[in-house]
């Protein structure tokens, strides 16, 4: 049976474009729903492509895009409470933040609904509505839930800078700067770099980036960062592109990659002068570290001694280019997003489909309540201190009453981070003009 219209030029284009072009049947069979074609084409090592249709776009669903935090589903042998949402980041001055929600708070019931293992799934549906939510609060203290009571919210607009906060920490002799990054937003690059700046006023020898959140985002702001953080020169690889037989290989270096940014600054000598001098940089991530996030731990890696601190990350080692109709007159009206590249360092590793291994694996939930960004008895950030100041160098103690989760005391069993990174759109880079 001939494809349709929709199919055949999807089937085309992706034997053109898709790194896994050669695993794509000869005749795949015909399907009416286009979604369901498109699926059909990918390959089971393929995580991330997906099909978008403009006149139904999808409808963000989640507690970060409707009122801005994230939070982790764990389980716990606390007596009466055999599971419990702690939220692990809230967006400055979002919907949450506005009503007094904050990272550490312990979620007991959503709109009347206490949380088990019975009803997780309800009560992640409902935090992905964008409806009224009415939370029951509690604090933990000495290994007992203390009831803080009722906080209601709404979904709303909101935008934020993506550095939260930072910070110097000193052991009297060397200091060591630490950053709250939380997506790569193009917008905002003269304020993040402005933010690098302070640190190198300040002195510092080693940096501590807070990425266990990050989802990714713009590839130039991964430059102009890794530029700043790293000291390169203009010429030196950013970031080996590596596409089917069609495509071939694309070299880009830290130069030609800021210039490419569609937000100041696009020069590379707007970075020399920002450029840290720096020893180490120590990498906190998350299971929701991904994309962009990754890519910066990566090529980083062959200029700078990068020391990976928390979880494995997620695993989005590819990027692609949005693949439209070209036609005149356009003939199909779907938007394909289909990974095109495998994305390699300077010193050509990459391959880290399953994510990138810590060279310390920390949980943060190893102590109860979850400290703010930036507190030094946070177990990630007191792990990279120790790496750079020494042991007991920082005087911040764990407060009384903190719950240290042993094994068996709570376990993560969901992580809505991890969503926000899988729908999180893949890696974009600009599509070439004389390849394929």
């Amino acid at each position: 049976m001939a494809l349709s219209l929709f199919n055949k030029w999807m089937l085309d284009s992706m034997r053109v474009y898709y790194y896994w072009e050669g695993g794509i049947k000869n005749t795949p069979p015909d399907q009416t729903d286009a979604h369901a074609f498109f699926n059909s084409l990918l390959s089971s090592d393929d995580r991330f492509s997906y099909l978008e249709d403009p006149e139904h776009p999808a409808v963000p669903a989640s507690s970060y895009g409707y009122y801005g935090f994230l939070y982790t589903m764990a389980e716990t042998n606390l007596p009466g409470y055999p599971m419990l949402a702690i939220v692990t980041m809230v967006v400055p001055d979002g919907p949450a933040a506005r009503q007094g929600l904050k990272r550490g708070d312990v979620i007991l019931s959503v709109n009347g609904i206490t949380i088990n293992t019975q009803n997780a799934d309800k009560i992640k549906a409902i935090l992905s509505q964008g409806e009224v939510l009415n939370l029951e609060l509690a604090t933990i203290s000495a290994n007992t839930l203390i009831n803080t009571g009722q906080l209601s919210m709404n979904a709303g607009y909101f935008d934020s800078p993506p550095v939260f906060i930072t910070r110097v920490f000193s052991n009297g002799v060397k200091k060591t700067g630490y950053i709250y990054y939380d997506e790569f937003k193009g917008m905002y690059d003269r304020s993040t770099l402005d933010s690098l700046a302070k640190f190198k006023q300040q002195g510092i020898t080693d940096l501590v980036i807070d990425l266990r959140y990050n989802p990714g985002g713009d590839v130039p702001s991964v430059a102009k960062m890794g530029a700043a953080i790293a000291g390169v020169g203009r010429d030196q690889v950013f970031l080996i592109s590596q596409a089917n037989k069609n495509g071939g290989k694309i070299t880009d270096t830290f130069g030609q990659s800021i210039s490419k940014s569609n937000y100041p600054p696009v020069s590379f000598n707007d970075i020399t002068a920002l450029q840290l001098n720096i020893a180490k940089l120590y990498v906190l991530t998350g299971s929701g570290t991904a994309s962009s996030a990754e890519l910066l731990i990566n090529n980083l890696k062959p200029y700078l001694d990068v020391i990976q601190i928390g979880e494995q990350t997620l695993g989005k080692d590819m990027a692609g280019f949005a693949i439209n109709d070209q036609r005149q007159p356009k003939q199909v009206n779907l938007i394909m997003h289909p990974l095109i590249f495998k994305l390699y360092n300077a010193s050509n590793q990459g391959d880290y489909p399953r994510g990138l291994v810590p060279d310390y694996l920390v949980n943060e939930l190893s102590s109860l309540p979850l400290k703010p960004f930036g507190d030094s008895a946070d177990p990630l950030i007191s792990k990279a201190l120790e790496l750079s100041l020494g042991s007991g160098a920082i005087t911040s103690a764990r407060r009384k009453g903190d719950l240290s989760v042993r094994p068996g005391i709570a376990k993560a069993i969901y992580s809505s981070s991890d969503e926000r990174s899988k729908n999180n759109r893949p890696m974009v880079l600009e599509r070439p003009q004389h390849k394929f």
